[in-house]
């Protein structure tokens, strides 16, 4: 049998910054990735600046070039429902273009050179709580057994983590399609957000990465005509932006939570797209990931000082988290295209003088 003081089931970077966080802090910290290295992972690759201020600050990490895409920063350009004319990009505000496996197996390899035990194909089976949960593990085909004082459950939004804890639970999603295209068409590097109900259900977007475009759209049917919406979408790039598509490189589907599940139980807690920290209005998870890992981090080290439960302790950290995505929520359950447009003509006004 394994002991550590903590384990991280999930390798994404809500999981990695907080088995860095664990670590650094002196705990003796196990991460549990069910995939091998460089899996893919479906996602626009897009986060705020302050994702890497919170990467330096938390975890002393400075994002390498190396997982950069091109361009390395994008502006963010709204396109309301009255079209591209009165629509524009934000002043003042800059996102960073990843490409995300890349990021994502650089983080882990980070966390290896901060002693944190990190184990590919070690797949989470179940989990039994007490004074030191216990989990199984499946290690290459073989069942293993793990202890530890504090387990975080960083492995996504269908978390198997979260169904041992809450068995009932059932996750609202949001389901986002991303085409992947050669192309060319009148676009600057800009992160461009369609917000048309006509057009998408939710929120469209178009990413320039790489020499390539990437197309999607976020809808929470699972019986919705996919296609005929992404074939709007694409006749309105076509239109408002001279979008000439060539050739489709790959049609990709994930999953992203649209609600906030439980913090956790006992000394257990979920982090991370595991817990609902998901933007409902851009699908924006990265920066969420990073926060919610590293106060579960910082829960732990308050938990075992004062000898206390350590979920109580991790919701008061999280607290200001939650409530920005609870008002998010509201905001997106409420729009319509009016809504739509006015917050467009709202955003645009602003000046942003502090995102850099």
């Amino acid at each position: 049998m394994r002991r550590f003081d903590v384990i991280v089931v999930g390798g994404g970077p809500a999981g990695v910054a907080c088995a860095i966080k664990c670590a650094k802090m002196g705990f003796k910290t196990a991460l549990l990735e069910k995939s091998t290295r460089y899996r893919k992972k479906v996602c626009g690759g897009v986060t705020p600046t302050v994702t890497k201020d919170l990467l330096e600050l938390e975890l002393g990490l400075c994002i390498p070039q190396s997982v950069l895409s091109v361009p390395e920063r994008l502006g963010l350009f709204y396109v309301p429902p009255s079209g591209k004319r009165n629509g524009g990009a934000m002043k003042n505000y800059s996102l960073i273009n990843l490409r995300r496996v890349a990021f994502d197996e650089w983080l882990r390899e980070e966390a290896r050179t901060h002693n944190v035990d990190l184990l590919y194909r070690a797949e989470f089976i179940e989990l039994k709580l007490g004074k030191y949960n216990m989990l199984k593990v499946r290690i290459n085909g073989i069942m293993e057994v793990f202890e530890a004082t504090y387990v975080v459950g960083a492995d996504g939004v269908f978390s198997k983590v979260r169904s041992c804890l809450f068995p009932n639970y059932k996750p609202r999603t949001l389901a986002v399609v991303q085409e992947v295209w050669d192309g060319e068409g009148d676009f600057e590097d800009n992160f461009y957000v369609i917000l048309n109900g006509k057009i998408v259900p939710t929120y469209g977007y178009v990413i320039p990465k790489d020499g390539k475009f990437l197309v999607g759209f976020g809808f929470e049917s699972r019986t919705i005509d996919f296609q005929s919406y992404m074939k709007k979408l694409l006749n309105l790039l076509r239109d408002e932006f001279s979008f000439k598509p060539v050739r489709m490189n790959t049609r990709e589907t994930a999953y992203i939570p649209f609600a906030i599940s439980s913090t956790g139980l006992e000394n257990v807690v979920l982090v991370g797209d595991a817990g609902g920290f998901c933007n409902p209005f851009s699908g924006e998870g990265i920066r969420l990931a990073i926060e919610s890992g590293t106060a579960a981090a910082e829960s732990i080290k308050i938990s075992q000082e004062e000898n206390t439960n350590l979920t109580p302790i991790y919701e008061s950290r999280i607290e200001g988290l939650r409530e920005f995505l609870l008002k998010m929520h509201m905001f997106v359950n409420d729009l319509d295209d009016e809504k739509r447009e006015a917050f467009v003509k709202k955003e645009l006004s602003r000046l942003n003088v502090f995102d850099k």
